[in-house]
C-alpha cells in the first residue's frame, strides 16, 4: 500500500474524531489526536505556514515552546526511556482543542470530508466563547447542537450521532448523501 503523508494525517484525525465521539479511551484519542496535527503542520510549515505557527505567533511563544505544549501529553503517552515512574495530570480537553487546530490544518492543506466537518461544527458549538458570532459558521453551528455549550462535558457526545446525519446531508451534495453510514 502506498500513502501519503497527508493521508495517513487524515486518517489519524478521523480515526480520532470516530473514538472520542464514541467515548473510547481518551489516551488513544489524544496521541492520534497529536500524530494528525503534527504532521499536517510539519507538512503546511515546509509549505509556508502552518496554524502550530499562528498559535505561536498569538501567544508569543517560540516555535520549540508551541511544540512543547502541543505535544507535553503525546510525548509522556509514548516515552518512557527518562522517566519510567513519572505521572502526568491529563486533561482530555486538551484533545478536543488538537483535533480542532488538525480540523482546521486539515482543510488548509487538502480539504476535509464530512466527519471533520461535523467536528468542527460541534466544537464550535461547545466552545462557544472562542469564536466571533457573526460569523456564518458560528450559526450555522449554534443552530445544528442548540445548548450544546450547557450540557455537562460527557452529555455533548450524544449530540453528534443524532445529528451527524443531518450535518453531512447539509455538508455532501446530493449524489454523495446515500455513501454516508454514520457509524456514531
Amino acid at each position: 500500500m502506498e500513502i501519503s503523508k497527508l493521508e495517513a494525517a487524515s486518517r489519524l484525525l478521523d480515526t480520532a474524531i470516530r473514538l472520542f465521539f464514541e467515548s473510547a479511551d481518551a489516551v488513544a484519542v489524544h496521541s492520534l489526536a497529536a500524530a494528525s496535527l503534527n504532521v499536517f503542520s510539519d507538512v503546511a510549515e515546509h509549505r509556508g505556514i502552518s496554524w502550530r505557527t499562528y498559535l505561536g505567533e498569538d501567544s508569543n511563544l517560540s516555535p520549540q515552546e508551541v511544540k512543547h505544549t502541543l505535544n507535553k501529553a503525546w510525548n509522556f503517552f509514548k516515552h518512557a526511556d527518562r522517566d519510567p515512574d513519572e505521572k502526568l495530570e491529563f486533561d482530555e480537553i486538551d484533545s478536543e482543542h488538537l483535533m480542532f487546530v488538525a480540523v482546521a490544518q486539515c482543510g488548509d492543506l487538502r480539504g476535509t470530508n464530512c466527519y471533520m466537518q461535523a467536528f468542527q461544527l460541534w466544537y464550535i458549538a461547545a466552545h462557544p466563547e472562542q469564536f466571533s458570532k457573526s460569523e456564518p459558521t458560528f450559526v450555522d453551528a449554534m443552530s445544528l447542537f442548540p445548548g450544546l455549550e450547557l450540557l455537562p462535558h460527557q452529555p455533548r457526545f450524544a449530540a453528534v450521532a443524532t445529528s451527524l446525519k443531518s450535518t453531512a446531508d447539509l455538508l455532501l451534495p446530493s449524489r454523495d448523501k446515500a455513501t454516508v453510514t454514520p457509524s456514531l
